[in-house]
């Protein structure tokens, strides 16, 4: 039995199988730095400097006013936000022009997420109070939730003009600018927040997003390791830290932060997934499979995931549980040639020639222009001794290969050719010792 040097088995190693699925790198790009994870309002409404301060103090001569507005406070930093906004109700019924009340209750509101009414009472509390600059970015908060982006950059500004220095409405104005199309602006604004309060986990995770979406790799990297350092629990910092060091090959480095971000969530498909692909670049067979295979069991429909434990299991001579995998991935979706095109391969390792012929044909119906499934086809025919088969898909593989410019494998191809082309050499009979 004859193998080609390079047809296929030999010649087509695992990494260029993946090369050729594109999908460590269309995972990288699909799930990684595309766009900001958190949204503009990132947790909690921002409150009046000093505001424990402030708010014992006296804010209505009316005695029901300031009881109500008091119950209010309490309520509201219980997070009891229905409780708060009746109280400020109250309050605002006994006494109307209390800013801050107006100011509280549209917190209480956007906690609730009516944003609409909220911003209604921000507006009634710059009306009253005009250097308010919270209130000003609250606003802005709730005009981003709405939709209303122009304004919502407006009121920003308006905060920051009265207040330079609140990193919240710094970090909140980049969001919106980079939802505008406005990158430079953007990173502007990120890199002001984070001047303002050094360990702004967000603004950093953000600002590397925005960077690496930029081209900046380097510079990305580094804001998304300082946002893991501001915040070691921030999971998704990790996990695109992970992707931006695999995409620059740095996979020892990946691997880390990879690992990093699966420990803090188990369940996080999308770094299990990618912790495998950089395992098996690293050549880590076995790990990767382990990987991967757990990522199907998080999600039994992960087409990739088969796909690329199908790869990794092959690499690792688990020929049987290979099949499997790649048999499941066709299954998902039937018509993808490089899986049809690996499941052959898998086949073929495991000299079951009958069977990897039929998915070679397949891959090749569904992507003619493939040449490794032309030349591994060819290989496969000529070890069930079906020579004029093997040798019209042997030239339809050299015919590829001359268009790609490939003219090592034309080589390969010709010396095969010779070989299983050669007559049989002559064995002597043996001759029976002398009596």
């Amino acid at each position: 039995m004859r193998l080609a040097i390079g047809a296929g088995l030999v010649p087509i190693p695992m990494s260029q199988h993946y090369k050729r699925m594109r999908l460590f790198a269309a995972a990288l790009l699909s799930l990684g730095v595309t766009t900001a994870a958190h949204p503009a309002f990132a947790g909690k409404v921002s409150s009046t400097p000093g505001t424990k301060q402030l708010i014992e103090g006296l804010y209505s001569e009316d005695i029901k006013a300031a009881s109500s507005f008091q119950q209010g406070i309490y309520r509201y930093n219980r997070s009891d936000f229905r409780g708060a906004e009746q109280a400020f109700r109250q309050a605002l019924q006994s006494d109307p022009f209390i800013a801050m009340a107006h100011y509280l209750l549209g917190n209480s509101l956007f906690q609730q997420a009516k944003t609409e009414l909220a911003a209604e009472q921000y507006r009634r509390a710059i009306g009253l109070d005009p250097n308010m600059s919270e209130a000003y970015y609250n606003l802005g908060l709730a005009l981003y939730r709405q939709g209303n982006l122009p304004e919502a950059i407006a009121q920003y500004q308006r905060a920051l003009s009265i207040n330079p220095d609140i990193a919240a409405a710094r970090y909140n104005l980049g969001l919106t600018l980079e939802a505008q199309g406005q990158p430079d602006a953007a990173i502007a604004e990120y890199e002001q927040a984070i001047r303002l309060q050094p360990d702004y986990d967000l603004a950093q995770y953000n600002l590397g997003l925005l960077l690496a979406k930029q081209n900046q790799t380097e510079p990305a990297i580094t804001a998304l390791r300082q946002a893991v350092n501001s915040n070691p629990e921030l999971v998704q910092a990790h996990y695109q830290l992970g992707l931006l060091l695999a995409n620059q090959q740095r996979y020892e480095e990946s691997e880390e932060a990879l690992r990093t971000a699966t420990r803090l969530d188990p369940k996080f498909v999308p770094a299990q997934y990618n912790l495998g692909l950089v395992l098996l670049q690293r050549g880590e067979f076995e790990a990767a499979s382990d990987r991967l295979q757990y990522t199907t069991n998080l999600e039994p429909d992960n087409l990739a995931a088969y796909q690329q434990l199908g790869v990794a299991l092959t690499a690792a001579g688990e020929l049987d549980r290979a099949i499997a995998a790649l048999q499941t991935s066709a299954r998902l979706q039937p018509n993808d040639a490089l899986t049809r095109y690996n499941l052959a391969v898998a086949l073929h390792r495991n000299k079951d020639y009958a069977r990897a012929i039929p998915e070679y044909r397949e891959a090749i119906i569904l992507d003619r222009n493939l040449p490794e499934a032309y030349y591994n086809l060819g290989v496969a025919l000529e070890q069930l001794a079906r020579r004029d088969e093997a040798l019209a898909s042997l030239r339809e593989a050299r015919n590829l290969y001359n268009q790609e410019g490939n003219f090592g494998k034309i080589d390969e191809i010709d010396q095969y050719v010779l070989q299983i082309s050669a007559p049989p050499a002559t064995v002597p009979a043996v001759v029976a010792p002398a009596q």
